[in-house]
Order: structure tokens, then C-alpha cells, then sequence
């Protein structure tokens, strides 16, 4: 094939390419710091979390505004469902589908078990996987978007465990 050709099959190929709408988009350009704080804050709804995170994400401190964001959400579930352990245990424990502590629906249908299951391991994975890695490593350190990502899903899991309702036990024969 002659360099004519090929130069004339590549324009076909990138002509052919842009009208089936298969370009790539260009690269997103990396934001300033202003505007992630405005993404921040439009993004950031929950007051407990905004209030331990915001300074340390304005000051440019991301890992630590993560790990004090995922200690909000372990606080606020330890709080609502009275148990007293922590991360992956207390996530695994309040939302349980079998007997759960905390009930995010009313667990009649395979969606309503599905959701509350599904739930259950993305709080003791977000414990496990984004939390302890920040509370126990000295030297992370996370890029602002991605901070602000996880932040994003923190305040996500607020509005979960906000919605969810704390299951009443009763007492058994033996109790006082």
C-alpha cells in the first residue's frame, strides 16, 4: 500500500470514526482548587459531614477529609443503631438483612432484601477499603477529585443511614 493510501484510509477511518459519535472526548482538564471547593460544596449536603470534612478538604488536606468523612458515617451508625463496635463489624452487624438493626426498607421482596444485603458490604467495604487505609497509614495521600469522590459517596451513605430505621427488639422470655 502506497503512503498515499494509507494517508487517505486514515482520513476515511477518523471521518468514519466522528460521524458514528466514537471519538474520544478530550481529556477532562484538572480542575482548580476554587472550583472543587464550589463542587464541594454544592455537592457536600450533610451537616455532620460538611462540618468534618470542609476545612481540612479547603486546606488541601484529601486523605484526611476522607477518613474523618468515613469516621462521620461510623459514628453516625454507631450512634442511630446503638451497638458498640466499629467499622466492618458494625456495618456487617447493623445492617444484617436477617436481623437487622438498622432497616433501609421493609425487607418483603428479593429488591428490598437485595438492597439491604447490597448496602451492608458497601458500608463494611467502605470501612475496610477507604477508611482504614487513611486512619492507619501515615504517609496517603489522595488526588482532590478523587477525595472529593469519596466524599461525594460518604454523603450518600448519610442520606442511607438518615433514611434508615432502627429495628425495635423484643425481649425474650428469660429478659428482666
Amino acid at each position: 500500500m502506497r503512503p498515499r493510501d494509507i494517508a487517505e484510509l486514515a482520513r476515511r477511518l477518523q471521518s468514519g470514526v466522528q460521524a458514528a459519535g466514537l471519538e474520544r472526548p478530550p481529556a477532562a482538564r484538572a480542575p482548580a482548587p476554587d472550583d472543587l471547593v464550589s463542587l464541594y460544596d454544592a455537592l457536600i449536603s450533610s451537616d455532620p459531614l460538611r462540618s468534618a470534612t470542609r476545612k481540612l478538604f479547603v486546606d488541601g488536606h484529601y486523605a484526611e477529609a476522607v477518613e474523618e468523612a468515613y469516621k462521620c458515617v461510623n459514628n453516625t451508625v454507631k450512634q442511630k443503631s446503638g451497638l458498640p463496635n466499629d467499622g466492618h463489624d458494625l456495618m456487617q452487624q447493623a445492617f444484617n438483612e436477617k436481623h437487622p438493626v438498622l432497616k433501609l426498607n421493609a425487607l418483603r421482596t428479593d429488591s428490598h432484601r437485595d438492597e439491604q444485603v447490597g448496602y451492608r458490604f458497601i458500608f463494611a467495604g467502605c470501612m475496610s477499603g477507604i477508611r482504614n487505609p487513611r486512619a492507619h497509614g501515615h504517609d496517603l495521600r489522595d488526588d482532590p477529585r478523587a477525595a472529593l469522590e469519596m466524599l461525594v459517596w460518604a454523603n450518600h451513605l448519610m442520606r442511607v443511614v438518615d433514611r434508615a430505621t432502627r429495628v425495635r427488639r423484643r425481649k425474650s422470655a428469660s429478659s428482666p
